[in-house]
């Protein structure tokens, strides 16, 4: 009996990165904002920001990730409350799926921030500039990349968005033992 391969579906591919920040704004920092044709995240690991998307404005506190579409525009703005430490990233995903992020601010579980914890090391394996300088608009790549580093950034983006749209739309299942 011959083998038969079968295709393996992706519902998530990161096609590029644009931009990956990791940095603790100062109390009073405010960016105007911007719109551009491709992805973008943040996610705060400690603190508040308010967000602004197109017309909604609303506060974001430690945990919480929103996602902005491409050609929404979008700010940030510490609440003078603290200074809060953001997780910014940038990237182009076209596909179906990603239609589930649309205005989206949903709370990450520990799985996926420990996804973001992976992310930011390999982009410091990756890239030569600072990661929080949140100005930054080109990636610089390092000379010297360890082996596969811009493969595994890529696959944990791509997990991480996986995994949020798995546990926001699916309803757990008993497991069958083994």
């Amino acid at each position: 009996m011959p083998y038969a391969p079968i295709p393996l579906r992706q519902e998530i591919t990161v096609e590029e990165i644009y931009t990956i920040h990791y940095f603790e704004y100062r109390s009073d920092f405010r960016f105007p904002g911007e719109s551009h044709d491709f992805w973008e995240f943040c996610y705060v690991d400690k603190g508040e920001v308010l967000i602004t998307m197109d017309e909604k404005e609303c506060v974001l506190k430690n945990g919480d990730i929103v996602f902005h579409k491409p050609k929404e525009f979008h700010s940030v703005a510490a609440t003078g409350t603290s200074a809060p430490n953001l997780v910014v990233i940038s990237f182009q995903c076209i596909g179906e799926a990603m239609r589930f992020f649309e205005n989206k601010i949903l709370h990450v579980d520990n799985a996926e921030r420990n996804l973001l914890a992976q992310i930011i090391l390999e982009a410091k394996n990756c890239f030569a500039h600072r990661l929080d300088d949140p100005y930054q608009t080109k990636i610089v790549k390092k000379d010297s990349v360890p082996f596969g580093a811009e493969q595994f950034l890529r696959l944990y983006l791509e997990q991480f968005l996986l995994h949020i749209v798995r546990r926001n739309t699916i309803i757990p299942q008993s497991t069958p033992p083994f």
